[in-house]
């Protein structure tokens, strides 16, 4: 489904990436965890089209984007993120819901301007989101009248209202009162449960254990081990993997 070659990245002569390299099957879950500053927000957004890169290759069901290096019409470019976005869901650390759109009109927004979808049917869709997540009594209200944790889950209702094939999650509980992490990884562990690919960066161990099929451990913008959840939590092969479970496991 996902598809990462030779990936670097530069930040204002800051060498972040330095040829990453990752494969992600249809319906497999992967983990991204690591130290604050160590890629993980970066390397999602580049899959996404959202950060450009300076080398390399990643394919998303067969979309390649390119690199800014390579010679492409601007148009062209342009088209490939559109295509590419409409395949893979974001769900970023902040919600980003419109704040004078109701909860209902913020689910529906995208798929009738971009996708031109019937009104009445991508209405019957939210509601249906809605149920999903648990919050269908909240269609007519506003983001600022909902906790943290709801407006999370209308942000990822609002990237599955797009039928994504692919979701992305970027530190989706980082901005939430602990009381309401909960509610939110249940979500997302409903979404892996129904087999959707997906790529997770999180901090929240214990999740990533239970919903991992593969975990991938950053540090300083190198994929420093990849496994399993029980090789990469019971017995890690890199020291600086060890050192930084040590440190989040203790808190």
């Amino acid at each position: 489904m996902i598809k990462i070659r030779d990936l670097h990245k530069y930040y204002e002569g800051y060498h972040l990436f330095k040829g990453v390299n990752l494969d992600v099957a249809k319906g497999e879950v992967v983990v991204c965890i690591g130290p604050s500053g160590s890629g993980k927000s970066t390397f999602l957004r580049c899959i996404n089209g959202l950060e450009l890169f300076q080398q390399g290759e990643i394919v998303v069901d067969g979309i390649e984007l390119y690199s800014i290096n390579r010679q492409r019409p601007v148009a062209k470019e342009l088209e490939t993120m559109r295509q590419v976005r409409l395949k893979v869901g974001m769900v970023f650390q902040q919600f980003n819901l419109f704040p004078h759109m109701t909860v209902l009109e913020n689910i529906i927004e995208a798929p009738i301007q971009v996708n031109n979808a019937a009104r009445d049917a991508t209405i019957e869709q939210a509601r249906s989101l809605l149920r999903r997540i648990n919050i269908e009594q909240k269609a007519t209200s506003y983001p600022d009248e909902l906790s943290g944790g709801e407006q999370q889950r209308v942000a990822i209702a609002r990237a599955l209202a797009m039928k994504p094939a692919a979701m992305l999650f970027d530190e989706p509980t980082s901005s939430l009162d602990p009381e309401m992490v909960g509610e939110v990884l249940a979500v997302i562990k409903g979404l892996v449960n129904e087999g959707m690919t997906t790529l997770i960066a999180t901090h929240e161990m214990d999740f990533a254990r239970e919903v991992a099929d593969r975990v991938v451990v950053f540090e300083s913008g190198d994929i420093i081990e990849t496994g399993t959840p029980e090789q990469i939590f019971t017995n890690p092969a890199a020291e600086r993997t060890r050192v930084f479970l040590s440190r989040v496991l203790q808190r």
